[in-house]
């Protein structure tokens, strides 16, 4: 097999079936056919009864309190303060910048040399910034890609707990809420400290310890699944810090629940925290600029570290922590995850449109030897438009995130510039091959801002996700053999059938020896 013929298997967005015409959505899909609704006649339950007993998540713009919105208006009296009480203020609340441009600013009498040297420090940061952004090794997008998630939207990042049914969801306001299925109380988690909530993460093996990583470093909160108090006070939350360890842009537990790794995008450093006694050990290598995600593969030997440069590394936890580094060609990961063997590692770039595969242990070694390794083309996502009724939608392109069911069976992936999420059928033998399942789009005017698989669903998978209207839906994938019980007959809007998530993919995958994209770095 030559490599035109490797590529022209690849699956692509072409390959999928378009989406429903009109203003209807799809709702769910049960024993192979995609059910689709108006939007006025939504109603999950008259269809399948999977998700009965799941948590009902209401978020509201009258629940949110995002300071910048109001940080004009003048709740109390205006009181006058002296420069210094201003400079003291500025500097507690917004660190040494702002104080030293309140200094440089202020027209009020205030010490001449402190002005002048207030102007000289701005001026010399300007510079030094200007000239580390000319340099590769000290250059990224931190700052670009650290306003991306959540951005302007209202829901920041939502985590499903391992074994409960329980859901756990961060707004732009700073706060973190918990929607249980066994009470209608809605904990609302939230402290002086927690500022700039970039992440989420249950631990597992506990009911009530939940991660939330911010600006400051990380709170771990315990949330008592039988108090009745709505809002626990921060003398529940254990806050891990350091100071060289600061605005946390990923965290991930370890599948006993006993380690923490995570990850900043100010430095190259990853911490490795014992959760129980708030010891963490610093893991650096020189390389690659601060560090945008880290994930830990289910079967606990190894974490993915992305750097927000060319540089991701595969950490061996089980062997002292030793890492593989790779590189890529251009751009960064934006987004990977495990498979549920933890035999093949899926991601994507922010320069192209493709998802690669990276496969360890013997399906690695079927088709080439360590030296040998390198990540494959298994999908393209080059932009397409595609016919919806009487329009034309564009989906494909830049990647937004990507998730994988605990199965190993569905892949979804969000775009940034496009309103659909796209859904692969996934299946792992030798190698790993992905073929089109379907579109999925919301209401009309909404767009996925935040997607995940619900990490316990028994009757399949569980897509979760958080349309730009502050609406959360699920949407779930019934297996036959898995979910046949909680199918309910559709009475209308059933779409003709698609292909069984069980059977095996027509777009065959290809080994490494085919189509090496990246190679591991010596």
């Amino acid at each position: 097999m030559n490599i035109t013929e490797s590529l022209n298997r690849i699956c692509s967005l072409e390959h999928f079936p378009p989406p429903p015409s009109g203003d209807s959505v799809p709702l769910c899909e049960t024993e192979g056919r995609l059910i689709y609704c108006l939007p006025e006649f939504v109603n999950l339950h008259l269809y399948t009864k999977a998700v009965d007993n799941l948590p009902e998540v209401v978020i509201t713009r009258d629940m949110l309190h995002n300071a910048a919105a109001h940080s004009n208006i003048n709740v109390f009296l205006p009181v006058t303060e002296n420069i210094w009480k201003r400079l003291q203020n500025a500097w507690y609340e917004n660190g040494f910048r702002e104080a030293l441009q309140i200094a440089a600013q202020s027209e009020e009498d205030v010490n001449s040399l402190l002005k002048f040297c207030s102007i000289q420090t701005l001026s010399l940061m300007n510079k030094v910034n200007r000239i580390c952004s000319r340099i590769p090794l000290l250059s990224s997008k931190d700052t670009e890609i650290q306003q991306q998630p959540g951005g302007k939207e209202c829901i920041v990042c939502i985590e499903w707990h391992p074994h409960c049914k329980k859901i756990a969801l961060a707004t732009r306001d700073d706060s973190v809420r918990v929607f249980s299925s066994h009470t209608k109380l809605v904990p609302l988690l939230k402290c002086k400290v927690q500022r700039n909530v970039s992440c989420l993460a249950w631990r597992p093996l506990s009911t009530s310890d939940l991660a939330v990583g911010c600006a400051s470093g990380i709170l771990i909160w315990t949330v008592d699944p039988n108090s009745v108090v709505m809002r626990p006070s921060s003398s529940t939350a254990v806050l891990l810090q350091r100071k060289d360890h600061t605005e946390i842009s990923s965290i991930a537990f370890s599948a006993d629940g006993s380690l923490l790794v995570s990850a900043s995008r100010l430095n190259q450093l990853m911490m490795v925290w014992e959760v129980s006694t708030e010891r963490a050990t610093c893991l650096k290598r020189i390389g690659g600029g601060g560090i945008s995600l880290v994930t830990w593969a289910p079967d606990n030997r190894k974490v993915f570290a992305a750097t927000s440069r060319l540089v991701f590394r595969v950490w061996s936890s089980w062997q002292q922590w030793v890492p593989e580094r790779w590189s890529l060609a251009s751009g960064h990961v934006v987004s990977a995850c495990w498979s549920p063997c933890s035999s093949a590692l899926l991601f994507v770039t922010s320069l192209e449109p493709t998802i690669y595969a990276l496969t360890f242990g013997q399906i690695a070694s079927v088709f080439t030897t360590e030296d040998r390794r390198g990540a494959v083309r298994v999908a393209d996502l080059t932009a397409i438009s595609v016919p919806s009724g009487n329009r034309v939608v564009r989906v494909g392109g830049e990647v937004n995130q990507m998730v994988w069911d605990g199965r190993g069976r569905h892949l979804a992936v969000t775009f940034h510039d496009s309103d659909l999420i796209a859904v692969f059928l996934t299946n792992i033998s030798t190698t790993v091959h992905v073929s089109p399942c379907c579109f999925i789009k919301g209401e009309p005017g909404e767009k996925p801002n935040v997607i995940t698989f619900q990490k316990n669903f028994e009757e399949g998978a569980n897509l979760t996700i958080a349309w730009s209207s502050h609406r959360v839906q699920y949407f779930p994938f019934i297996y036959q053999e898995l979910g046949s019980s909680n199918t309910i007959g559709s009475p209308g809007y059933v779409t003709g059938p698609l292909e069984s998530s069980l059977q095996t993919s027509h777009i065959a995958g290809k080994s490494y020896s085919d189509l090496p994209s990246f190679m591991l770095s010596p």
